[in-house]
């Protein structure tokens, strides 16, 4: 029986995402990673940050060129292993950058275990972090990936999220508030199919972090190693703030 208050997020799977990525998986009651769409090799699903001598440090994980980009989707894009193997050069970084941080021997093996994971498949990699994350967080969302169901397609991109909802039988939408442009022109057909869109504005908690000021916005490992897990999920509901999820 489906449910009268059924909320869905759906997203890409992205590297090493930021704590309001995990809110968004806690607060829904399903979760779909999209990846049927066009790669965009600049984007987080292929770096994201980490803290270095009290500066945000890009951490890129290398893809294979081996088709258009036009034509490469993010359930197609192949991490490239030929030159060198990034997730030993990715653990020496956290080893030398977080050895001192508060919950590093907590923390530690766990996040080399998730990093060292053997694919070649970016999205296969992605996918396994997030989801051994929210494990151990306690975020039991159901999960999906869109290309492994039933759903086609098909539709233009700007009906896809919509058609996606549909598919899914949600009754509410819940999108990161960086999506409200793109998605006002289709609110009315999202209200047409009694679909509300509620946005997320995740009021970035602070936490005691190594060096002297404190940078936001940066990877959920970050954050684990400065606090540990139970801290971690504490700070991530911390801020979700209800009152800021808003419909539109």
């Amino acid at each position: 029986m489906l449910s009268l208050d059924f909320k869905l997020g759906i997203m890409q799977a992205t590297f090493n995402p930021w704590i309001g990525y995990f809110d968004l998986i806690d607060y829904v009651d399903e979760f779909i990673f999209l990846d049927t769409i066009q790669l965009n090799q600049q984007s987080w699903q292929t770096r994201n940050k980490i803290k270095i001598n009290n500066k945000e440090h890009m951490i890129s994980l290398p893809i294979i060129k081996n088709i258009s980009k036009e034509d490469l989707l993010i359930k197609d894009a192949l991490l490239d292993f030929r030159k060198f193997d990034f997730r030993k050069k990715l653990i020496k970084t956290l080893d030398q950058n977080y050895s001192k941080a508060k919950f590093f021997n907590e923390v530690n093996e766990f996040i080399k275990s998730i990093v060292l994971f053997n694919t070649n498949n970016l999205q296969e990699y992605n996918i396994n972090l997030i989801t051994n994350i929210s494990k151990k967080l306690n975020i039991n969302t159901k999960t999906r990936i869109l290309s492994q169901t039933n759903f086609l397609n098909s539709s233009k991109k700007d009906k896809l999220v919509l058609e996606i909802c549909k598919h899914f039988n949600c009754t509410k939408y819940i999108s990161p508030i960086g999506s409200k442009e793109y998605l006002e022109n289709s609110n009315k057909e999202f209200l047409h199919n009694n679909i509300d869109i509620i946005y997320q504005e995740y009021n970035h908690p602070n936490y005691s972090q190594l060096g002297d000021n404190f940078i936001k916005y940066i990877g959920i490992i970050d954050i684990l190693y400065n606090v540990g897990f139970k801290k971690t999920k504490e700070l991530i509901l911390e801020g979700r703030n209800t009152k800021r999820l808003v419909n539109v």
